[in-house]
Formats: structure tokens, C-alpha cells, sequence
């Protein structure tokens, strides 16, 4: 609701819960095929979160649940409104709906925030922002975050696009450029069109661009999101340039989830492999699953996935990347052995309190859990 007094404004609590049901209050055209929708809260709260994070979201499209992770494009320094910037996929399902059905007043609920790959948690004076396509969207929150504070911090902004017409946020980045000596902003177009009329740098990604620049790169902390292709292009040119790959940190755009899915099947292989070598006996079942909160007991075969198990029967539990990167869907395991192929999204202090991952998880004896 409208806020009309201080004391109104001052009541509002911050965002706490996993799950949160949203508005949409706004949509913007930001190209031919990137939108940008301005959600609020159903009831009224802070958006508080690391810029870089995301939400997950799952949709019922036609009977078929799919999930999908969006970083967040708004600054928490702005904590009304919440904005997801999404790239049209002409290929895929998602995002095509939501292009075609979230407008004003369309509800829409997201999981979240979660990820790692934040500028709350990597420390830095001088930062490299490298982006691409959908891979601009961390880093505009990244960069309002910093210029809504007026931080005393170096900041070159790098993006890679292929004519002007994909231009995300460009009138605003021209603004935040012109107002904010500590930012410099470059756009960099890989096929300009002939009558685009383009004076800008042009060409892609490649040691040569970096160095001239950015020459004092090897004093930046960089971070990095766009397509694989385009992540693997940038890796290689700052190891070609001796850059310290430590204070490199990326965060790849991955439409569907299809590439971290396609790196834990690949992973849950070779862990297959791996304990199959150690173990005298395979785990052989079916095992029995207690949810310890319901009283459930679920039957669950030896090589099924644990998360899959669980939606299938029906338990409420959140999920976005479904590849162990993000961290959404652990939960607590009270006893019994698992076998867990990737829990890059799991804390290590959750670990030592017996958190599991269900996305990436099998069981191999009876398991219980504080479900």
C-alpha cells in the first residue's frame, strides 16, 4: 500500500521469509526483448538481500512445473520494489510466459534471495564489472548499490553486446555514467548494424581489449556473468594476462538451468563411479524415508533422487537450480547415510549440522528427516 506517513514507513518490516508473494506494479520495455517487471510485496516489506543474488520461482505452465533462478536487478538501497530484468528465450517456455502474462497486478511468488555471488561478501576498492546479454543484471544492482551510496569506490563497467538495439539499461547507464566520476561505463558492440550508426568501441572480448581498457586490471577484483561461451572468453584472456584468477568471481547466465544441469549429471557420474570404487557392497533398496514433522514414511529406491521423491509426494520444498548450486533446498537429515554429488551451494557450517541437499542427493540406507 501507498505509504503515507513516517510512521508508516518506519513499521514496515524487512524480508524474511523463504517465500514471498509478489505484485507486479510496473513493466518496461528495456529492449525488443528484455523486460523488466517492478514487483511489491503483497504485504508490505523491505527487499533486503546482497546484490548479485537471485530468487527462484516455479510456474505451472499446462500441468508442467518448471523452475527457474532470476538474479535480482534492484538495488537493496531501494527496498520497495523488487525487479527481475528477463531476456526473452524464443526457444524456451518460461520466459515466453512471462513476457506474455506477468502485467500489472499479476502475481508471481519467489524463493529467496540466495548465491554467493555477491559484492556484500568479496571485498574490493577497485572493481572490473564484465557482463554480457542477461549477464548485465547483477551488475547494474551491483552498481546502484554502490552510486546510491555515493561510495568512494572504483568501478569499471564492461558490456558486451551485439548491436545497440540490446543495449539493457542504457539511458540509465549513461546517467549513473555522467553523475558519478568513480564509474566508468563501456559498452562494447560485437555487430553493429550498418545503419546503427555506432561510434562506440566494437569487437569482442579479447587480452587486447582488457589492456587497454582496463590497465590497471591486475588491481581490480572482477566480477563476470554472461553466456558460457562468452565466461570462458574472459577466463582465458586474464590468465593470458598473469591476472590473479583469485580475485576473479562469476556467475554464469544459464537459460533453463540447462548447463548446470548437464554439469551435475556429469558430476553425479563420476561420484557414482568414485563410490562404487570404495564402497565393498552397492547400496541396494528400497529404503525407507521418515519425514519426522508429518509422520510420513515414503519408499524410496536406491538411485532416485531425493528432491524428486519429495515433490512427487507432494512436500513443500523450495528449489531453484536444482544442480547444488544455490542452497535452497537443503534440508536438515537427522539420521541415516546419503550419498550427495554436489553441494557447492551448501555453507560449511550447515554441513557440520548434518544439512544435505536434496536436488543432488540418493539415499543408500533408511534416512530421516526434519521434514
Amino acid at each position: 500500500m501507498p505509504i503515507k506517513s513516517i510512521e508508516n514507513l518506519a513499521s514496515i518490516p524487512a524480508w524474511s521469509s523463504r517465500k514471498t508473494l509478489l505484485v507486479c506494479m510496473n513493466v518496461i520495455e528495456e529492449t525488443h526483448d528484455v523486460k523488466t517487471f517492478q514487483f511489491r510485496a503483497e504485504s508490505d516489506i523491505l527487499f533486503h538481500f546482497k546484490p548479485g543474488q537471485f530468487v527462484g520461482i516455479q510456474i505451472d505452465i499446462d500441468g508442467v512445473k518448471h523452475n527457474r533462478s532470476y538474479t535480482i536487478a534492484s538495488s537493496p538501497t531501494r527496498p520497495h520494489l523488487l525487479e527481475l530484468t528477463i531476456k526473452l528465450d524464443p526457444s524456451g517456455v518460461v520466459s515466453p510466459w512471462l513476457h506474455q502474462n506477468i502485467h500489472i497486478g499479476s502475481q508471481l511468488e519467489v524463493r529467496g534471495p540466495a548465491g554467493r555471488f555477491n559484492c556484500m561478501d568479496i571485498s574490493s576498492e577497485k572493481v572490473l564489472l564484465i557482463s554480457a546479454g542477461s549477464g548485465i543484471t547483477p551488475m547494474m544492482s551491483m552498481t546502484r548499490f554502490w552510486c546510491d551510496q555515493a561510495l568512494d569506490k572504483n568501478i569499471m563497467f564492461l558490456n558486451w553486446v551485439r548491436g545497440t538495439q540490446d543495449i539493457i539499461f542504457r539511458r540509465e547507464l549513461a546517467l549513473l555514467d555522467h553523475q558519478y566520476q568513480q564509474l566508468d561505463v563501456e559498452i562494447v558492440c560485437t555487430q553493429p548494424g550498418l545503419n546503427e550508426n555506432w561510434l562506440g568501441r566494437r569487437g569482442r572480448v579479447n587480452q587486447t581489449t582488457f589492456a587497454d581498457m582496463v590497465p590497471d586490471i591486475h588491481e581490480r577484483v572482477v566480477f563476470c556473468c554472461g553466456p558460457d561461451g562468452f565466461m570462458q572468453q574472459v577466463k582465458q584472456c586474464l590468465q593470458t594476462l598473469n591476472f590473479d584468477m583469485a580475485n576473479y568471481h562469476d556467475e554464469t547466465f544459464d537459460p533453463g538451468g540447462k548447463k548446470k544441469a548437464k554439469e551435475a549429471e556429469l558430476r553425479q557420474i563420476k561420484q557414482l563411479e568414485m563410490t562404487q570404487k570404495t564402497q565393498t557392497k552397492k547400496a541396494v533398496g528400497p529404503f525407507n524415508l521418515t519425514l519426522i514433522k508429518s509422520g510420513k514414511t515414503i519408499v524410496v529406491e536406491a538411485e532416485q533422487n531425493l528432491l524428486e521423491v519429495l515433490e512427487a509426494e507432494g512436500v513443500d520444498i523450495e528449489s531453484s537450480c536444482r544442480a547444488g548450486n544455490c542452497g535452497c533446498c537443503q534440508v536438515k537429515k537427522i539420521s541415516g547415510e546419503t550419498v550427495t554429488f554436489n553441494e557447492t551451494g551448501l555453507h560449511a557450517d550447515r554441513k557440520t549440522k548434518d544439512y544435505i541437499l536434496t536436488c543432488t542427493t540418493q539415499l543408500v540406507s533408511d534416512v530421516e528427516l526434519d521434514l
